[in-house]
């Protein structure tokens, strides 16, 4: 039987709140979820990560420690979500960046039963993602600050600085757009996008 999960991801402490909603498969392994987040977030993918479900840590084994308790690091590889997730309204954590620490709430919103999708969906969202390496929340609402104050001594500096992130189209960053339709353009091609990140990650 075809299922389909429909998540919601927040931002936590973001306010408005940075928030988006997408669909993807029970067979979805937290790998290619946590590509996913990345896509429909808008982070540009070049920090450690980790989900936290109960009692369950998954992510990258990057430390081997012999170190087996119950805190221990799950692979992300091969385990996937429908394994973990059973119901509707169930929460879990996504860590990103353990520098800037960007942690985001993702809600199990609905199991649709009898639904094939050919590829995962962003359904919703609002407002764009920070610009990565921003300095966490504070850092990111301080940045917001000075692009709305043109004699800020840090001003063009800054600008400059945002033209390179993924985050900004065509050179201009606006927090206040979502870019839907580039976020579904790269879920359609989520296996070649897997495909260079680790060829680059090599």
């Amino acid at each position: 039987m075809n299922r389909a999960f429909k998540f919601q991801i927040e931002l936590e402490g973001s306010n408005p709140k940075i928030w988006r909603e997408f669909l993807v498969t029970p067979e979805t392994t937290f790998y290619r979820l946590h590509h996913i987040i990345q896509i429909v977030m808008g982070w540009e993918n070049y920090h450690l990560y980790e989900f936290e479900s109960e009692n369950y840590r998954i992510g990258e084994q990057y430390e081997d420690d012999g170190y087996n308790g119950p805190n221990e690091v799950i692979s992300s590889q091969n385990l996937r979500i429908g394994d973990v997730l059973k119901k509707k309204g169930q929460t879990f954590s996504y860590l990103y960046d353990f520098g800037d620490n960007w942690q985001h709430l993702i809600t199990l919103e609905t199991i649709i039963e009898d639904l094939r999708i050919p590829f995962t969906i962003c359904c919703f969202g609002e407002l764009n993602c920070p610009p990565e390496d921003v300095g966490s929340l504070p850092g990111f609402y301080d940045f917001l600050k000075i692009m709305e104050n043109r004699k800020h001594s840090d001003y063009k500096n800054l600008k400059r600085w945002v033209k390179g992130k993924d985050v900004s189209i065509e050179g201009k960053y606006d927090s206040k757009e979502f870019y839907i339709e580039r976020v579904n353009f790269l879920l359609m091609n989520l296996d070649i996008y897997i495909q260079d990140w680790e060829k680059e990650s090599k």
